[in-house]
């Protein structure tokens, strides 16, 4: 199954600023880290995740509410660890939604082409704490549950010990947020609605393919 991609607009200018940098010396640390990036968010696109490390994530009282969101774990720099546990440096956090709509006539129409949606929210370096970043970005505080996650359950896989196996790694299929609802629209207004603003090719992240996949063992 493929999704469309979403990225939250202060990430946005986070990968800009890398993909800057990747155009001036890809070799260095943050033309790395936006390859990648452009990995990891093509194998989200493409529903790859499994060749990542992933884990649903949760909430605890001295973290943010995020048990609609979940992880993957990306290799960008050497960090220690053996083989058998490496230490992949980042993390991307994202959230899935339902499809749009597909709306004929005045009335929703059934879509067997409808793509379901992945909103990217943060991709950093672990000490950086990368869902506390996810966090803020979708307006939670701290050691505070969510009303609108009531009832949801998060953390499907424990921060220690092997992978469970058909434990879910991803998100929950949520219904679509009325904030991502409208980046879309901005991004990609309905055709004769007017032009689409002008995007850097790493912000349009439903047209580049990677050139790979990142390959990480760790838990």
């Amino acid at each position: 199954m493929n999704y469309r991609l979403v990225v939250h607009p202060e990430l946005r200018q986070e990968v800009n600023r890398l993909y800057q940098a990747w155009k001036a010396d890809p070799s260095s640390d943050s033309g790395r880290e936006f390859e990648a990036f452009r990995d990891a968010m093509t194998a989200l696109r493409d529903g790859n995740e499994g060749n990542y490390i992933g884990k649903q994530l949760g909430y605890g009282p001295s973290s943010h509410d995020l048990r609609d969101a979940a992880e993957i774990k990306v290799d960008v720099f050497a960090e220690g660890g053996t083989p058998e546990r490496p230490r992949p440096s980042h993390r991307m956090v994202y959230r899935e939604f339902d499809p749009l709509p597909k709306v004929e006539n005045g009335a929703v129409v059934h879509d067997p082409n409808a793509q379901p949606v992945r909103q990217i929210v943060a991709f950093n370096h672990r000490r950086d704490d990368p869902a506390a970043i996810a966090g803020e970005r979708l307006g939670r505080i701290r050691g505070q549950q969510d009303r609108n996650l009531h009832g949801l359950t998060g953390g499907g896989r424990p921060d220690v010990g092997p992978q469970r196996s058909g434990v879910q790694t991803t998100p929950h299929r949520l219904p679509m947020p009325q904030d991502v609802l409208q980046q879309i629209l901005r991004d990609s207004p309905p055709a004769g609605s007017g032009p689409k603003p002008a995007s850097a090719p790493q912000a349009n992240v439903n047209r580049a393919r990677g050139p790979g996949t990142g390959r990480s063992e760790e838990r």
